[in-house]
């Protein structure tokens, strides 16, 4: 099994947009809890692979008019379809002889750390999660952006990937970074959780390549992805008109995010549908979004349309209730109101 069979199969049979392969010696500086050898003591080589988002996903989301299209096809939908092509492909390499071992992305997986102690005696680390995004460069697929979203030269922000550890050693691909990504920033801008600073950076090393990329806040993003910031999120605010999250006061874990998200999900109709998935309404309007728009715009990636997506910057609500405790009370209705509820809410117990 050669490297080129492999991509034709990937490409020509299962359909994915690109595919991607780094050696093993790569992640030489990878942590012990990331690193692909903990996973697989024999791996050889790692495959990243992708399949794109639909443009068009987005525009329910950029008019704020209609979420179940990227929630269903370019979310949850798709993620299984990238497991669908994880296992046709890990057939292909196994029925070659070679072992494949699907690896789903931390990204995708709930926050289980700092994972602890590193156990004594020669034993492994406990949690192992690879990182898709630096997976994806060392494979050549293409270079993070200031955001931390992996961009490729067709579709800019817009894909998903899967990644599989095979011991089959095959032809790698050369590293590209620092082509894509103008520093253009308007993923801060645009962000509605403030989860993506300015300024303040990270630098990874990783495979003879150094580059940086913001100080993601996980906490603040997560609470905007699962729909807890009332900026972007119609759907709480109609459900919790009087409460207030404002994204620049939580002091959150990412896992604190996740945990009281699901803890309000049976509260919110839309969020209760979408649960057993993991949820998007922040439809990554900053980091994907407004990056892929900017970039189209400057024609810096391949895969263009007739019409620009938008010239509009997004549209935001209200971060602060239009009611307080003053107007109501406390209470659904209006207690001065005395001709509600037959004219009798003024009583003794009020």
């Amino acid at each position: 099994m050669t490297s080129e069979e492999l991509k034709k199969f990937a490409k020509e049979v299962v359909g994915v947009d690109a595919i991607g392969i780094a050696p093993i010696e790569r992640f030489e500086t990878a942590p012990e809890y990331m690193h692909p050898r903990q996973i697989f003591p024999g791996v050889k080589s790692v495959i990243v692979f992708t399949r794109r988002i639909l443009r068009g996903c987005y525009r329910g989301i950029e008019r704020g008019t209609h979420w179940p299209s990227y929630q269903v096809f370019a979310y949850a939908g798709l993620t299984k379809l990238v497991h669908q092509a994880n296992y046709r492909i890990g057939r292909f390499i196994e029925d070659h002889g070679f072992e494949a071992v699907p690896a789903p992305p931390a990204a995708t997986l709930k926050e289980a750390g700092p994972r602890g102690p590193v156990p004594e005696g020669g034993k492994y680390p406990r949690n192992i999660n690879i990182s898709a995004r630096i997976a994806a460069v060392m494979a050549g697929l293409g270079e993070m952006g200031w955001s931390k979203v992996l961009l490729t030269d067709d579709f800019g922000p817009r894909q998903r990937l899967g990644i599989i550890l095979t011991d089959a050693e095959l032809e790698p691909d050369p590293v590209r970074i620092g082509h894509i990504c103008d520093g253009c920033k308007l993923c801060v801008r645009d962000c509605p959780g403030n989860a993506i600073d300015k300024e303040k950076s990270i630098e990874i090393k990783a495979g003879g390549k150094t580059w940086r990329c913001n100080d993601l806040n996980i906490g603040r993003c997560k609470l905007t992805h699962f729909g807890l910031n009332r900026r972007t999120s119609p759907h709480f605010v109609k459900t919790f008109p009087g409460i207030v999250l404002p994204m620049m006061e939580q002091g959150n874990t990412w896992v604190e995010g996740w945990n009281f998200g699901h803890a309000l999900f049976d509260a919110l109709p839309t969020y209760k549908a979408f649960s057993a998935y993991p949820i998007a309404i922040c439809g990554a309007r900053g980091c994907i979004i407004s990056c892929m728009n900017h970039l189209e715009k400057r024609k810096r990636i391949k895969n263009l349309f007739k019409r620009n997506f938008t010239d509009e910057k997004p549209w935001m609500l209200e971060e602060k209730p239009q009611k307080f405790h003053e107007d109501h009370h406390g209470f659904v209705y209006d207690p001065e109101d005395k001709e509600g509820f037959g004219g009798n809410v003024q009583s003794d117990w009020y």
